[in-house]
């Protein structure tokens, strides 16, 4: 029938179509699966190479998880971004076109490798000691990161993780210094009224009747003890680090913005009441159990542990504030009507072929490697997040061996060019060999580091007559970049100096010194330089050995 033949060949019509839409399918499925393969590979391998590129830092970061600091938990930045890439990427997952003009990548990927190498590479040798002490290593990171994202994954991934990416900065030490100086006063006055009022509830301990209310008394079988409360014992560090979980956490949660802010606020406020019970808890095992057991067992554990459990209860708590997980709505009700988001699913690639980009950033990373594994020295002279473990007084209490150091002289002028709170302190080091010249050693003090660069030590010379003759960058060990200059003061006399500057702890807050050694010769202008320089080497490495005496006493 002419009816059976149009129906025979409508189904033999359709029936192409119906297998291509089935082909398709099971190759968009192929597809997917090969884009998650190569997706895993990716993030494996820049991974691996962000991680063995900053090793160094990343180390100090991880070093102060636990500790008794204001930022012991900054340590977490890293895992935390790591963890909000993952949850982005799969909570967030859109497919991408495959793209093929690549150059809006490179144009974003190439400049922020080339900051971040340029930060690394060429930073420690120009900026010395304040390099570490800024911490600009940690700049360099989420530069480095976005940039290998962009060539890898390109922009439409760099743009999609620009969240965890910047959350990097985060990891910065910097950027809490001036906030902390501030909470750090509130947050350990309001603990110490916390546990005055407790003690005076729970007979656990005594408040001492001297100091500055820190002080409380403990005894253990009739034997007291004290035990001091410090700033770093307040609850600040687990305030911030609360505040680093809670800021992530809250980026892959849905819910109004008020309830966010009140879920973080409520978090913040557990975090210090724990951590007051955390104290008092102290206080009970070290009269039932004894100081040991309270400050060696007790103490270094029961901070993580009150951290993890705030963290822990707050994050079951959110869907009472009504905050739910990207792609986990509420089940509806009557009342409300379904809304159409799309379901979680891994990101697809938008870039198909990646291996150029992953030679670069290959290259890129050795090169961090390499200066990053250099860090390391500034160990010598400065604590691990970047404040300086010297005091203003090491330089003149350090032993240089064969050399005895005599104080000669103080200038009240300095305070005119470096500040009211300068200081201007020469010393005459004298050889025990016989025949070597003496060397002076001027050490300035002051607070405000701009001043260093309004009189410089050229200036000095040039205010006198003398001529330079050379000048010249020396390693000194510890990370710190000097000057050694020559100038002319007659025909036959030179001043040969070394020089260099580099940031002290002070009781009154941090402060910077200027370290200048002279000596006047009429030797060899080489050897002259040569032989200063090597004493500048051992007064930095006995400063550094002193100091080191100092913080560990």
């Amino acid at each position: 029938m002419p009816g059976g033949t149009r129906m025979s060949g409508g189904d033999r019509a359709v029936a192409p179509r119906v297998e291509g839409g089935a082909a398709a399918r099971r190759a968009s499925t192929r597809g997917l699966g090969g884009d998650r393969a190569s997706l895993s590979l990716r993030v494996a391998a820049v991974a691996l190479v962000v991680v063995a590129a900053y090793a160094y830092s990343l180390s100090t970061l991880v070093g102060t998880l636990g500790t008794n600091t204001p930022l012991a938990y900054l340590g977490l930045v890293p895992l935390i971004s790591v963890l909000l890439m993952a949850g982005l990427l799969y909570l967030r997952g859109r497919p991408d076109r495959d793209i093929h003009d690549r150059y809006v990548d490179y144009m974003a990927g190439l400049p922020l490798l080339g900051i971040a190498l340029l930060i690394v590479l060429v930073g420690p040798a120009q900026m010395s000691t304040f390099f570490w002490l800024w911490r600009l290593d940690l700049i360099s990171l989420p530069l480095f990161v976005a940039g290998a994202i962009a060539l890898v994954f390109g922009t439409r991934m760099l743009w999609r993780l620009r969240f965890p990416v910047a959350f990097l900065f985060l990891a910065w030490p910097p950027l809490y210094t001036q906030v902390l100086s501030g909470l750090l006063s509130g947050v350990t006055t309001l603990t110490l009224a916390a546990l005055h009022a407790a003690v005076s509830l729970l007979p656990v301990a005594v408040p001492m009747s001297y100091g500055d209310g820190s002080l409380f008394q403990v005894t253990h079988r009739g034997a007291p003890f004290v035990l001091s409360v410090a700033s770093a014992c307040s609850g600040v560090d687990g305030v911030l680090g609360f505040l680093l979980v809670g800021g992530a956490a809250a980026a892959l949660v849905r819910g109004p913005r008020g309830a966010r802010a009140a879920w973080l606020a409520v978090g913040i406020a557990m975090i210090w009441a724990l951590n007051v019970v955390r104290i008092l808890a102290i206080f009970a095992a070290g009269a039932a159990w004894g100081e040991g057991f309270a400050i060696d067992a007790l103490h270094p554990v029961a901070g993580l542990l009150v951290f993890a459990l705030s963290v822990a209860i707050m994050i079951l708590l959110m869907p009472r504030f009504g905050l739910h997980l990207l792609g986990s709505e509420p089940k509806h009700t009557a009342a409300s009507a379904p809304t159409s988001r799309p379901r979680p699913g891994w990101a697809r690639l938008a870039v198909g072929r990646a291996g150029v980009a992953l030679l670069l950033v290959l290259a890129a990373g050795a090169a961090v490697g390499y200066s990053d594994s250099q860090m390391s020295a500034f160990g010598l002279l400065a604590q691990e997040l970047g404040p300086p473990q010297l005091q203003p007084f090491s330089v003149a209490a350090a032993a240089v061996p064969g050399r005895t150091l005599t104080p000669i002289a103080s200038f009240d002028f300095a305070k005119l060019e470096f500040g009211t709170n300068s200081t201007w302190d020469r010393y005459l080091y004298l050889s025990r060999s016989p025949g070597a010249p003496a060397v002076t050693l001027d050490v300035i003090s002051t607070p405000h580091l701009g001043s260093f660069s309004t009189y410089t030590v050229q200036d000095c010379y040039d205010f006198h007559g003398y001529q330079p003759t050379g000048v010249h960058t020396v390693a000194l060990g510890g990370g710190v970049m000097g000057t050694a200059t020559v100038y002319q003061v007659t025909r036959t006399e030179r001043w040969t100096a070394v020089y260099w500057e580099w940031p002290v702890a002070a009781p009154g807050g941090q402060v910077y010194q200027r370290i200048v050694l002279n000596e006047l010769t009429s030797g060899s202008e080489a050897a002259s330089e040569a032989q200063l320089t090597t004493l500048a080497q051992e007064v930095v490495r006995a400063t550094a050995h002193q100091a080191a005496g100092g913080v560990a006493s």
